[in-house]
């Protein structure tokens, strides 16, 4: 330890083995004062933290230190122990914790913790650090846990989507035939309430096996260029029928020459979905305006109803999967939930995208907007 002086002190060989443990010790600050307060010697680390001997005792004459004092007050135990709150010459705060014991001679042997308030912040916000390493691991492995979980639903959805489709679609078949066939009234009402049935089911699973498809990243489109107008017109000619059943009209307004690079069948189920919602939604009476613009690089299809409209707060969950509109649970009207988040993902797969403007109790209108080509897309 380093000395102030060269003078041996009484007790001073029996201190050896503690001063040659604190000389080395990186982490323990330590002091060997005198009676009347002088510092005889310190190890490095204490010198790290407080200064030098000179110093110190500089410090103790200016009464800028209260350790001397109170290693005199407990200078009279056995092992007394304080706790002493320090600034150091060059204003740094120390937190110090001590013990003294008193020794032949008048040598007092102090053994200090020293520690700056930001040094003891910099250890809590180390601590602090490792937690949130450990947290975030653990958060990683539970996440890629979530991942595999979600791949394995995902491939699920799309195999059960695709093995329900095929028979579904033998059962619409067949009863689009037993309707043609020479039936009676209440034979025929039977064949087409089948015939719907078996329709909604199929729907279903294409908006399960659409969802599957954009979540796996496995959708592709079979892009060229298309007739818009005849996309339209097919969509409104298969809703028409279901639309007049329920008292509502169908107006159709597009020019024959809009053209788009599209994939027809996507385009079908988008505007499938916006028009079966259209008749959904809409009360006996109502009026469902179906509208093209075609413009200079994009098409732009609207689906407009005078139904019973969408909260401005469920608007922008609208497009999520499995979001269901609280006017539609109120008025218990069926769904999946996935139509329009798959049409929105097929809109954007072209490069477009599809948007809604609704007020609660007077429609909704939804706006479809393609580019004409590839390159503008």
């Amino acid at each position: 330890m380093r000395t102030s002086t060269d003078q041996e002190l009484p007790g001073r060989d029996r201190l050896a083995p503690l001063e040659a443990f604190l000389e080395r010790s990186p982490t323990v600050a330590a002091a060997i004062v005198e009676a009347d307060g002088a510092i005889v010697s310190t190890n490095p680390t204490f010198v790290r933290l407080a200064g030098s001997p000179a110093t110190l005792e500089d410090a103790v004459a200016e009464g800028q230190y209260n350790l001397v004092a109170q290693l005199l007050d407990t200078a009279g135990r056995d092992w007394g122990s304080a706790s002493a709150g320090l600034r150091t010459a060059d204003g740094h705060r120390l937190d110090c914790e001590f013990s003294v014991r008193a020794e032949s001679g008048g040598v007092l042997v102090v053994v200090e913790s020293l520690q700056a308030p930001a040094d003891r912040l910099n250890d809590h916000l180390l601590e602090l650090n490792n937690e949130l390493i450990g947290a975030r691991r653990e958060l990683a492995v539970r996440n890629r846990k979530l991942r595999e979980l979600d791949e394995l639903k995902n491939m699920f959805l799309a195999s059960a989507s695709h093995d329900l489709k095929t028979p579904m679609s033998s059962i619409v078949g067949y009863a689009e035939l037993l309707g043609e066939s020479d039936l009676g009234e209440a034979e025929v009402a039977m064949v087409a309430a089948i015939e719907r049935s078996a329709r909604r089911v199929v729907s279903m699973i294409e908006d399960l096996l659409g969802a599957a498809l954009v979540m796996t990243g496995e959708l592709r489109l079979l892009r060229r260029e298309q007739s818009v107008a005849v996309i339209v017109r097919e969509s409104v000619g298969m809703i028409e029928p279901v639309a007049a059943a329920g008292g509502l009209t169908v107006e159709l307004t597009c020019p024959d020459h809009a053209l788009a690079e599209v994939d027809e069948s996507r385009i079908m189920q988008i505007l499938d979905n916006l028009l079966s919602n259209a008749v959904k939604y809409s009360p006996a009476g109502g009026k469902i305006e179906v509208t093209c613009i075609d413009g200079a690089q994009e098409v732009a299809i609207s689906v407009s109803d005078s139904g019973i409209g969408i909260s401005k707060e469920d608007q922008s969950k609208l497009f999520g999967r499995f979001f269901r509109a609280s006017t539609a649970r109120e008025h218990g009207i069926a769904g999946t939930g996935l139509g329009l988040a798959n049409a929105r993902a097929f809109a954007e797969a072209h490069g477009g995208h599809l948007d809604c403007t609704s007020a609660e109790g007077a429609g909704s209108t939804f706006k479809l907007s393609l580019p004409k080509t590839v390159g503008h897309a």
